[in-house]
């Protein structure tokens, strides 16, 4: 039975409170308080054959992994920048993580942004005691448009025809085959944006796909179209997005992601009645929080690794 020690135990509340609630979340040597320098991170984690790293705690840099040398670093939830992966290759240390644990989760508020916008939910609960109804529309029978068909993507698109609506996708690997077998069809790119009433990007940011809904591509969508983001905002022309919005040439967009996090006081879309946005938090459930950590300790302690993929 291997023991884990968690140096950072911050960046979602209740951190240590969850770790302590997992299986064998007794056997994680943990650190409620952020270290102060990259000296103390290492003391914390210097010997330890396993260190248990939060995906969005602080980061482990090339310092602390090449003064403490742990055999193997195991990130609960998607790695992204929670390692440095490079210093990690030079040191020997294996690095794991525990992705696509949150994808119901983020395909869950996906919806729910997509429900908020379209029934104009925000501007309703702003009214307050001014007790003035704003009208919406209904998504049963109109069609959403579902770009990238992963784990995300795939779960949204079965959440949208659980409410009615009509589905359309793309994704450079999904097929015609396997959208009929999902009840989606499958369009391309330019013809989904042409068509559809709403929008919900799921890609992954990568060189093919950053920039992929661009200013032409933005045109293409309706007046009163609505777009959702909850994955990247490198897939969108943020500017386009602006000037097309402010000049009313969109009729909605929710977005999770941002250009600059976090989104600057005076940026417009901070103050636009037909912005919805939400500070990235599109996996922050205990629930998906609970899976990341769950998994990572069954693997550290018990070798279990039918949910966590290495990455060095």
């Amino acid at each position: 039975m291997r023991q884990l020690v968690m140096p950072d135990a911050t960046g979602y509340p209740r951190l240590a409170e969850l770790v302590r609630g997992c299986p064998d979340g007794d056997r994680v040597e943990l650190f409620a308080e952020r270290a102060r320098t990259e000296r103390e991170l290492a003391d914390r984690i210097r010997g330890s054959a396993d260190v248990l790293q939060f995906f969005h705690g602080t980061p482990l840099r090339a310092e602390a992994l090449l003064a403490a040398r742990p055999a193997r670093v195991l990130v609960a939830g998607p790695a992204g920048g929670a390692v440095d992966l490079d210093a990690a290759r030079s040191a020997g240390i294996h690095v794991y993580d525990t992705p696509g644990l949150a994808a119901a989760t983020v395909a869950e508020f996906t919806l729910t942004l997509l429900l908020a916008l379209a029934r104009r939910l925000p501007a309703g609960v702003g009214a307050g005691t001014a007790w003035r109804p704003t009208a919406g529309r209904d998504l049963a029978g109109r069609l959403l448009g579902v770009v990238g068909w992963g784990a995300i993507g795939s779960a949204v698109a079965r959440l949208a025809l659980g409410i009615g609506m009509r589905v359309a996708a793309w994704s450079p690997s999904l097929d015609a085959a396997t959208a009929h077998t999902a009840g989606v069809q499958r369009l391309e790119l330019d013809e989904l944006l042409a068509a559809a009433d709403a929008v919900s990007l799921h890609l992954r940011s990568a060189p093919g796909t950053d920039g992929i809904v661009d200013a032409r591509r933005l045109a293409l969508l309706g007046p009163h179209a609505l777009l959702v983001n909850t994955a990247r905002a490198a897939l969108v022309d943020m500017a386009e997005l602006r000037r097309r919005l402010t000049a009313g040439a969109l009729g909605g967009v929710a977005l999770d992601v941002f250009d600059v996090e976090p989104l600057p006081e005076d940026d417009l879309l901070r103050t636009h009645p037909a912005a919805l946005l939400t500070p990235h938090m599109a996996w922050m459930t205990d629930d998906a929080v609970g899976r990341f950590l769950a998994a990572a300790i069954a693997f550290g302690v018990h070798g279990d690794d039918s949910r966590v993929r290495r990455l060095a």
